[in-house]
């Protein structure tokens, strides 16, 4: 097939609506890097405590997850280098709880790890009745929780991706043809600085040979890494303040910067209150505490950079949704507990009651 011919494909795929990209639940970050897509490449950076594996869970694991249950358009390869797997999946059972039941349980709670508290059986019931949710999560997604580098990273990308499709030689080069064409592969590195050096290689090695095997396999495979970094600690340094420049620069990400020539994506999370800030853009981060943080698109190939969008943030049960603009926010405490959110969704769900019985009722109502 031709360069020509191939582009022709492509676009004829988009024209079919199969090339958008998959939900995170927020609306304007999806405006801007278009959701989680195909064949792309992404970084989130930030400091230590920011919420990366959350945002991560939530915006590029459980929303699509939630979105594709019931059809085989997704999966997800998890190296969790952090967190034991049975924590990545009591993280995505929390939010599950609470968007399905409208329960506030943490992994902390979920595992009776809280100072004083024991799981009640009232809650324990829950958990038991999310059994077959949390069955189909396990069918759709693989951690891998054990030490790993960059070529046992490759080989079990290559041994997951031979089982969802098969490569063929060319005269020129190798092909890859999925037996599912909608599919999108996720693989998550959480996160980057945790891989072992091997072979000789030293840290920035590692990770640069991590990444020259991921492009490899997105272009020729179509695969969506999204790898997880830390910020250089000088990120929030005097000089930076007074300069007015308190957010994340590409420049702030540690240990290597080929992350970042590689990717189409590259998004930081800042916690202002963090940096003991009194306001940011705006936003009252003294009422707001810790239950903020400013998602900044620091590049996109596909669209417009250096944007900032505000998100309320609740970690113990992995919840971020976008905030409306600080002139529209009359109440702050509405935003220091997840209970609005429930209240929203039931408000969206009579919503679309009404609008049902309109459409059937049309002639009736006029």
């Amino acid at each position: 097939m031709t360069i020509t011919e191939s582009l022709l494909q492509e676009i004829d795929i988009g024209r079919e609506g199969r090339a958008q990209g998959y939900s995170m639940g927020l609306p304007k970050i999806e405006s801007i890097v278009d959701g989680v897509t195909k064949r792309t490449m992404t970084v989130l950076a930030s400091g230590t405590g920011q919420g990366k594996s959350s945002y991560i869970l939530y915006a590029y694991v459980y929303r699509p997850l939630m979105e594709h249950l019931d059809d085989n358009n997704f999966y997800v390869s998890y190296f969790s280098l952090e967190m034991p797997a049975t924590v990545v999946f009591g993280k995505l059972l929390s939010t599950y709880i609470f968007e399905t039941y409208g329960k506030e349980l943490s992994i902390k709670e979920l595992l009776s790890r809280k100072k004083g508290y024991i799981l009640n059986d009232e809650d324990y019931k829950i958990v038991k009745d999310s059994l077959s949710w949390l069955d189909k999560i396990e069918s759709k997604i693989h951690i891998y929780d054990k030490s790993l580098n960059a070529d046992k990273l490759y080989a079990i990308l290559m041994q997951k991706l031979e089982k969802f499709g098969r490569f063929e030689e060319t005269d020129n080069r190798k092909v890859y043809t999925p037996n599912n064409p909608d599919l999108l592969y996720e693989i998550v590195i959480d996160h980057v600085g945790l891989l072992r050096p091997s072979n000789g290689r030293n840290k920035k090695g590692e990770i640069d040979t991590t990444v020259s095997y991921l492009v490899t396999l997105r272009n020729m495979c179509n695969i969506s890494p999204t790898l997880i970094q830390q910020i250089n600690r000088e990120q929030s340094n005097i000089e930076r303040f007074k300069a007015g420049r308190t957010g994340i620069q590409l420049s702030d990400l540690k240990e290597t910067g080929d992350t970042t020539d590689a990717a189409e994506v590259v998004i930081a999370l800042y916690g202002p209150n963090r940096d003991k800030l009194n306001t940011y853009r705006g936003y009252d981060i003294k009422k707001l505490g810790d239950h903020i943080r400013m998602v900044q698109i620091l590049k996109t190939r596909f669209g417009e950079a250096d944007k900032e969008i505000a998100v309320n943030y609740h970690g113990g049960i992995n919840i971020w949704t976008e905030l409306p603009l600080p002139t529209d926010i009359y109440d702050y405490d509405k935003y220091t507990t997840p209970d609005y959110i429930l209240k929203n969704n039931k408000e969206d769900e009579e919503i679309k009651e009404i609008d049902n019985s309109s459409k059937n009722d049309f002639k009736l109502i006029l």
